[in-house]
């Protein structure tokens, strides 16, 4: 007998059936989380525990479509959300999911929590809400090293639609990873859309920090970007006619004691 679809609103709590592994030793992975997004525009988290990540980890893949069943529905956690939705969905052993070519009912392909700068400002320092943020990029200031640990970060500084301007910071491997797709992008972008941004006051400052769930989106990669960036003077120009937005870029390599020295003997004075 075919199974009934059920919405995300239309979810009830229920008692689990089997509680995710909670790994807290040496760093090793502790979930893998994803949000869903229904024929309603409902977003919802999901939650697969390192115990069970390996059987699902290949099956998944963001913007394809699934059917899925035999899962725990459980309360959202207050702290950090991705979504608005009072409920999460969680694997269990039983869950099956199967992916699916295409929907008979259409589904955004789509849909961030973009929110007005008095709302972030309000979610600033309180650990809340993890939303997303779209504005035209003004500024890049960045220190990148190869071979030394803790210089890898990255200040973005964005242009909201309400006009005001907000900084962006990544560290480590999520600035590593915004060099990467900059040098894949073959020129500076002038719409960058992040996702899952931590707002918090530094210094009498909104500072946007980025997250475990943080992905970046340039230009006309995404509807909401491309809709931003056609409305942007001179957004069909040659992208080499711009004017660079890179005010600060630092690379930092190691040197020896004997190249310092040798340095210093030789250079002009």
């Amino acid at each position: 007998m075919e199974n009934s679809q059920v919405l995300f609103a239309d979810l009830k709590a229920g008692r689990c059936s089997n509680e995710a592994r909670n790994v807290r030793k040496g760093g090793e992975l502790m979930s893998v989380d994803m949000l869903f997004v229904d024929e309603n525009s409902t977003l919802t988290q999901g939650s697969v525990g390192a115990n069970r990540q390996l059987r699902f980890k290949d099956r998944l893949c963001e913007g394809s479509l699934y059917t899925l069943t035999g899962f725990d529905v459980t309360r959202s956690n207050t702290n950090f959300r991705l979504s608005d939705a009072p409920f999460s969905i969680r694997f269990n052993e039983g869950t099956e999911l199967e992916k699916i070519p295409a929907s008979v009912r259409p589904i955004p392909t789509e849909l961030f929590r973009f929110m007005p700068y008095s709302q972030i400002l309000e979610l600033a320092n309180t650990g809340k809400q993890l939303p997303d943020i779209i504005g035209e990029l003004n500024a890049i200031r960045s220190t990148i090293t190869d071979c030394l640990p803790g210089a890898q970060r990255v200040m973005l500084t964005l242009r909201l639609e309400s006009g005001e301007n907000v900084c962006v910071s990544m560290f480590d491997s999520m600035a590593l990873a915004f060099h990467a797709k900059l040098d894949s992008y073959g020129r500076e972008p002038k719409v960058i859309i992040v996702t899952s941004v931590n707002p918090n006051i530094v210094g009498g400052r909104l500072f946007l920090n980025g997250t475990s769930g943080t992905h970046l989106y340039f230009d006309s990669e995404t509807a909401a970007g491309k809709e931003l960036f056609d409305t942007l003077p001179g957004h069909g120009a040659d992208p080499g006619s711009s004017t660079s937005k890179v005010i600060h870029a630092q690379k930092i390599e190691p040197m020896t004691i004997s190249k310092l020295n040798q340095f210093i003997t030789t250079a002009d004075s």
